[in-house]
C-alpha cells in the first residue's frame, strides 16, 4: 500500500474538504481507503491506496492541491492585495476571480508540477517554501492593479481575458460543467455571495456558455454583459 497524506491548517478546511470530494470518486475506484486527522492546528487527509493505483490517485490529488493553492490561496491573497475601489462587492468578486482565471492554466501548472510526485504534501508549506516565484507574480500583478476600476472596465477588463477563448461551458440546472461535461466547484475555494455561476463559468476559461433552465437574475445580468451572443439556451436554441 502507498500512503498519500495531504495537510493544511485548521483554518484552511474547504481546501481539504474540496480535494476530499473531488478525488472521492476515484479514491473508492482504486480501493484506496481515507482517514481524516486533526492535530492543534493542523488538518489532514492520509489515503492507504494500493501501490497498483498509487500513481494514478497521486495525479489527481495534485491536481486537485493546484487548485486549492491558485484558486483559494490565491483569492485570499489578492482579497487584501488587490486595493481597487469604485466597484460593488458583487463586481469585486467577479474582478478577483477574474484576475485568478487570467493565469489560473500556467499558475496550476507550474503547482502542479511541484507536487506531482510528492506523497506528503503540506499545502501551505509549499506555497510559501516552493512556490516563492509564484507568490512574487501575484504580488507584482496585485500592484499593477489601478487604485480605481469603474464598472465600464471590469467589462472591457473581462472581455479582454475571454478574447480567443474557443471552450463551451455549460450551466444545467444552475450547476456549471466543463467541455467534458465534468462538474466543476472551484468558486468553493473562495466566499460566497451573487454571482456564483458567473464566477464558475469565468474560472473555467470558456469563451461560450450554454444553459439549461433559469438562473439567478445577478448571474444573467453579467453572462449577458460578458458574454453577450456567445451565451445559449438549449431549450430555443436562442442566444441573448
Amino acid at each position: 500500500m502507498t500512503k498519500i497524506c495531504i495537510t493544511d491548517g485548521a483554518d484552511k478546511a474547504n481546501g481539504l474538504k474540496y480535494i476530499k470530494d473531488s478525488v472521492g470518486e476515484l479514491a473508492a475506484k482504486t480501493g484506496a481507503t481515507l482517514s481524516v486527522s486533526n492535530h492543534g492546528e493542523r488538518r489532514a487527509l492520509i489515503y492507504d491506496c494500493p501501490d497498483y493505483y498509487s500513481d494514478i490517485l497521486q495525479a489527481e490529488i495534485a491536481d486537485r492541491v493546484a487548485e486549492v493553492i491558485v484558486v483559494g490561496y490565491k483569492y485570499e491573497y489578492f482579497k487584501t492585495a488587490v486595493k481597487s475601489c469604485g466597484l460593488n462587492e458583487t463586481e469585486r468578486e467577479i474582478l478577483l476571480t477574474s484576475l485568478i482565471a487570467a493565469d489560473l492554466a500556467e499558475d496550476k501548472k507550474y503547482a502542479f508540477d511541484r507536487v506531482k510526485a510528492v506523497n506528503e504534501i503540506a499545502i501551505d508549506g509549499v506555497l510559501n517554501f516552493r512556490l516563492k516565484p509564484l507568490k512574487n507574480k501575484w504580488k507584482d500583478v496585485a500592484e499593477y492593479m489601478p487604485a480605481y476600476f469603474a464598472g465600464s472596465q471590469l467589462k472591457d477588463f473581462v472581455s479582454f481575458l475571454l478574447e480567443n477563448k474557443k471552450k463551451r461551458t455549460y450551466i444545467d440546472d444552475q450547476k456549471v460543467y466543463d467541455n467534458y461535461y465534468r462538474r466543476l466547484k472551484r468558486c468553493s475555494l473562495m466566499e460566497g455571495g451573487d454571482g456564483e455561476i458567473v464566477r464558475e463559468v469565468l474560472l473555467s476559461n470558456c469563451g461560450e456558455v450554454e444553459i439549461r433552465g433559469a438562473l439567478p437574475e445577478t448571474d444573467e445580468k453579467y453572462l449577458k454583459e460578458f458574454y453577450g451572443d456567445r451565451v445559449y439556451f438549449t431549450q430555443n436554441d436562442n442566444a441573448f
